[in-house]
């Protein structure tokens, strides 16, 4: 996965990164408590995807016919 700090990653990163965790748990050598270990990553990752799309669609602005900008809803 990527080298910097979680806080930095941008939602491509992550997506790459959970890719590269899918990949890993379909390994055909990988143990039961790495497929947890790797499951619960991919958990975390997902929520923190999450949280940065939740946060773009609040920063969204919609033009209003008036010319005027409002929140997207």
């Amino acid at each position: 996965m990527s080298d910097q700090t979680n806080e930095n990653r941008s939602l491509e990163q992550r997506m790459d990164d959970l890719d590269l965790l899918i990949e890993k748990m379909e390994a055909d050598d990988v143990s039961l408590d790495e497929s947890f270990a790797l499951y619960k990553q991919g958990l975390n990752e997902i929520k923190e995807a999450n949280d940065m799309l939740d946060a773009m669609e609040k920063a969204m602005l919609v033009l209003t016919e008036d010319g005027e900008t409002e929140e997207f809803s």
